[in-house]
Formats: structure tokens, sequence, C-alpha cells
């Protein structure tokens, strides 16, 4: 057995106990002061001086280059626990119904695990413990704010739990998969608000009608992608809400539009972009209207780097019972900030099937999640961000 799985396997029941505690007090978004104490207070217990960075947490292990940066999120979501689990989130109306209580028990494990191999260590590991990741802004403001630098960061790694009825592929505890090159899709959410003019029912032509207006645009919006972008880009548009109007004989004049699009490659990122202001304004000007475009929040796709996929894969062979390569998924992820920036590898490990009994995914107040899956993680940052570091110091 891989000595890194040997070591993480010896400390299951730690994990667990992390992973549970963690579980029991979620946080949401930036707001994270008690989850940020109790990893800030492990990393010190293994011998790190983690500093507060962007919201999160950051420390190293190893020293000089090259730098390898490990990443894990830990902000929940604001939905109510089904699980009835006797660990179940003591906060009404938030849960770890995503696993970032997963990926930050991961992390933590890791740097125990790497601190006591350090002088192995040929080069630099650094991690990036991260908030709001379900806002798809937590990575931003890390990176703004020097998370890739001092030291520069040359590559970097995250883990996602898999978990539920998610496709044809194995998710037991003790598998990863992963693709190579397109991972995960970009997602943009957008508001278009639209400006009519009042007027009564009774004299409609004195007033420009918002809501009406705002359906000429949602119709366009749906056409758009098939009509101006290539067959192969997998543009996926989602008409979210419409508002407007007060009364049955008011015209109304102002309506919003509430919307999200997603893309596997960033140059049809861009060209959306580009193009639903442009079409949003087009068709309200033609009636005399105006419609103002907001973009709320988006990231790029998630991108592996291919070279590094494949390195990884075989290193992930040591310490994984099975490593599968599946086809992109149209979920989003703010580790695509990281993407844009350096090479990046990014997997799921499996932690818990459906024919185990596990039948809720992600984002189901019923989710649970194998908590065998927790040492494989573990040993997977360790090893493969160890075999790294060798195979790329000069």
């Amino acid at each position: 057995m891989n000595q890194y799985l040997e070591e993480a396997m010896a400390m299951k029941d730690e994990l667990i106990a992390n992973r549970r505690h963690i579980h029991r007090r979620p946080e949401l978004g930036f707001d994270l002061p008690e989850t940020i104490e109790f990893v800030a207070t492990q990393l010190e217990s293994y011998g790190y001086n983690p500093v507060k960075i962007g919201g999160g947490l950051t420390c190293t292990v190893g020293s000089g280059s090259p730098v390898i940066m490990l990443r894990a999120d830990m902000d929940a979501l604001p939905q109510q626990e089904d699980t009835g689990l006797p660990f179940s989130s003591e906060k009404d109306g938030v849960c770890h119904s995503c696993g970032h209580d997963a990926h930050t028990t991961m992390l933590l494990g890791a740097a125990k695990l790497l601190k006591t191999h350090e002088c192995e260590l040929k080069g630099t590991v650094k991690f990036m413990f991260q908030p709001a990741e379900e806002l798809l802004a937590g990575s931003r403001r890390m990176i703004e704010e020097g998370i890739l630098e001092n030291p520069h960061v040359d590559a970097a790694m995250g883990f996602h739990v898999n978990v539920g009825p998610l496709g044809p592929f194995d998710y037991h505890a003790g598998t990863m998969n992963h693709a190579v090159g397109r991972m995960m899709a970009s997602a943009d959410e957008i508001n278009i608000k639209v400006k009519g003019r009042s007027a009564h029912g009774a004299s409609a032509y004195l007033g420009i009608n918002a809501v009406a207006i705002a359906s000429n645009i949602v119709t366009a919006l749906q056409q758009m992608p098939i009509m101006e972008t290539k067959y192969n880009d997998d543009v996926i548009m989602c008409i979210g809400k419409i508002e407007g109007g007060a009364r049955a004989n008011i015209i109304p004049d102002e309506a919003t539009i509430t919307m999200s699009f997603r893309t596997f490659t960033s140059e049809a990122r861009e060209y959306m972009r580009k193009r639903v202001p442009e079409l949003a304004s087009g068709i309200a000007s033609a009636w005399r209207a105006e419609a103002e475009t907001e973009f709320v929040v988006g990231v790029a796709p998630v991108y592996n780097n291919e070279e590094m996929a494949a390195e990884m894969h075989e290193y992930a062979l040591d310490v994984m019972d099975k490593v599968q390569i599946v086809p992109a998924v149209a979920g989003s992820e703010d580790f695509a900030n990281v993407c844009e920036y350096v090479p990046t590898f990014w997997a799921n490990i499996g932690f818990g099937d459906p024919s185990d009994g596990y039948e809720y995914s992600m984002h189901n107040p019923k989710m649970r999640i194998d908590e065998n899956g927790l040492p494989y993680g573990v040993a997977a940052h360790c090893h493969l961000a160890t075999e790294w570091l060798r195979n790329h110091s000069e």
C-alpha cells in the first residue's frame, strides 16, 4: 500500500471527527468565523503559521520551487438539512449539502501528513482554504489579494466529492474521476432591466410595455445559441425569472429578466457576454425602450491542463482503487478562476455510489457521504503533490 494512503487510513477516525465538527457548524459565503478558527487551530497544531487572505487561509510546507497549490472550499449552502444524521447541522437553514466539509477535512489531513514528510518534498506545497465558493466569488478575492504569489504558484489542484446518481460511473469510496481538457462549464448570472413607459391599458399606445419587450428579448435569447454559436460550443441558456407589472390594466414601465448561461470554452463565454447585452439593447431600442444588462457574478470554465491531467492520472493509480476519465459536466466551480492563471488539475473523489444506498447528490438537503472516502482524498492530495514536485524540480 502507498505510504500516504496507509498513513491516511490510520488517521480515519480523526478525519471523520474533523468532518463532523465542521458539518455541525456550517457557515455561508465569506462569513466563516467558526470554520476559519477551527482550521487555523488545526493547522497551528500541525506546526503551521496560517495567514488570513481574501476571507480564507493559506500556509505552506516545504521550500523553494516549484510550487503547487492545493485548494479546498469551506462554505456551506442556505438549505435546511434533511438527513436525520446524529451530527446534522445545528444551524437552521444552513447545511453542508455540497461536500465542502469533506473538502476542508481532506486538505487539513493532507497538511498534517505533508508536514511529517516535509524533508522529502522537492519544492513547496501551498494550501488554499477558500470561502464563498457557492457565491462563485471566493477564489477571485483570494487571487486579487495575492494567493498566487509569495511564493509564486506554478500549478494548482483541487478535489470535489462525487456522490449519488451523477451518471454511469463508479462513485464508491476509493474512486477518482476527471476529464482531460474541458472539465466543467462556465457560469454567468445576469440581470436585464427593461425600461419602458407606463400608461393606462385603455390607451396602450401612449405607453411602452416593458413586460412585452422583455418577452421578445427572452425569445431571442433562447434562439441565439442555436443561430449564432458553433455546433460544438454547447451553450446552455437558462431564463430563470421575469418580473414586472402591477395590474392587468396598467402598461408596465419596467421589467427585469434574471438569467444565466453556461459554456465550455472561454471563447464561447466571451462571445455570449458580448452578445447578450447587444441583443437586449437592440430589441429594446426597436420598441422605443432601453435595456440595461448587469453581470452579477460569473466564472470561466474549469479546464484540466492536458499534460498535467495525464501526469496526475498516473500518480492517482498509486493511491486510488480506480481512476476514470469522464466527459465534461455542465456544473460550475469557482476553482475556474485559478485555471485562468496556472496549469490546473481538477478531479472528483468517490464518496458514495447509488448501489450502496447513496441516493442523493450535491445540493440536495438529503445528501449523505461515505466517510470512507476521506483517507483516499487525503492520500491523493499528498501523493499527487509530492510526485508532481519531484517530477518538476530542477
